[in-house]
């Protein structure tokens, strides 16, 4: 059986990822820093590595030995203040991390190498048509930190490896940004922070699509190619926190903020990644065979509000 090589396991996307592996039988070694993490993935089913893509250890023996890569690790980029000299360490380290991932890959072995990276490289998209893997503006909020470590995938992929680059949009789930922007503040009965003369369009995606995807296009993606992972019905935060009161029942109340408070808040990049359009075409996800499962956040919400306050309550 391949084997499938994921660094990144634990975090939103990669907790997801490895449930939907496992309903697919699909065999996986995840690479963490975390001893106790890698037990509880082991008590899962799941074969971990303890090790640092940073650092030399066994990790580097293991990737060698398998056919498939999904590069979900990165450093966290939401629920602190970020600063750009934050956001140029975040650079430095996300570009480490690209390259020690691919300098250790086995050319001979590897069918594919799935990854992701996030559609603020491609830059602010205008609201007036979707746009496509083509499509290029200056990058927006953490788009020119990201860009030093997709650019140089290029050159790897000229020394033969087959990488597939995957674009997430807005990932929408019972966790990070959803719950903190939206759910909890609605549950708690705490106003909703929005930006003061801004409402861009963004394409959503939920969680469990984005890691059905990246799991989709390791057998389905043309090589070297790139893919936007998003649904078909882009929203505005006006529209997504409507749709999440009408499933919690409840109203909030939304507190605009002028921008120059924002940046003091939160900081000058995640303050630009608020302001940018996010709206993305899936029609070349789709013509590799993909099916959403929750194809647009009518579907999607639900889910993720029913999920969430179960959780709540089970604390």
């Amino acid at each position: 059986m391949d084997k499938v090589f994921v660094t990144g396991g634990t975090g939103y996307i990669g907790k997801t990822l490895i449930q939907e592996a496992l309903k697919q039988n699909i065999e996986l070694i995840v690479l963490t820093r975390s001893a106790a993490k890698a037990k509880q993935l082991e008590a899962q089913g799941v074969a971990a590595v303890v090790g640092d893509l940073l650092e030399d250890g066994e990790w580097q023996k293991t990737i060698r030995e398998c056919q498939y890569v999904i590069h979900l690790a990165a450093p966290p980029t939401w629920g602190k203040k970020v600063t750009k000299k934050i956001a140029r360490q975040y650079s430095a380290g996300h570009y480490a991390m690209t390259v020690r991932l691919l300098d250790h890959i086995s050319p001979t072995a590897i069918k594919n190498i799935i990854y992701v990276a996030g559609t603020s490289y491609l830059g602010d998209s205008g609201a007036d048509e979707p746009k496509d893997e083509k499509y290029r503006s200056t990058p927006k909020g953490w788009g020119p930190y990201i860009a030093p470590s997709v650019n140089v995938l290029e050159t790897y992929k000229q020394r033969g490896l087959p990488i597939t680059t995957v674009f997430p949009a807005q990932i929408y789930g019972a966790d990070s940004w959803t719950v903190q922007l939206f759910m909890e503040p609605l549950h708690r009965n705490k106003p909703i922070y929005s930006l003061q003369g801004n409402e861009p369009m963004f394409s959503p995606i939920h969680v469990e699509d984005c890691a059905r995807a990246c799991l989709h296009l390791m057998k389905h993606a043309s090589t070297g190619e790139s893919y936007i992972l998003c649904d078909a019905y882009p929203v505005t935060s006006g529209k997504f926190k409507q749709m999440i009161e009408r499933e919690m029942r409840v109203t909030g109340k939304t507190i605009k903020i002028p921008a120059w408070l924002c940046k003091l808040v939160i900081g000058p990049v995640l303050t630009e990644y608020a302001t940018a359009h996010t709206y993305f075409s899936n029609a070349k996800l789709l013509a590799t065979g993909f099916e959403f499962r929750y194809p647009s956040i009518g579907q999607g919400i639900p889910h993720v509000v029913k999920q969430w306050l179960a959780s709540v309550t089970a604390k």
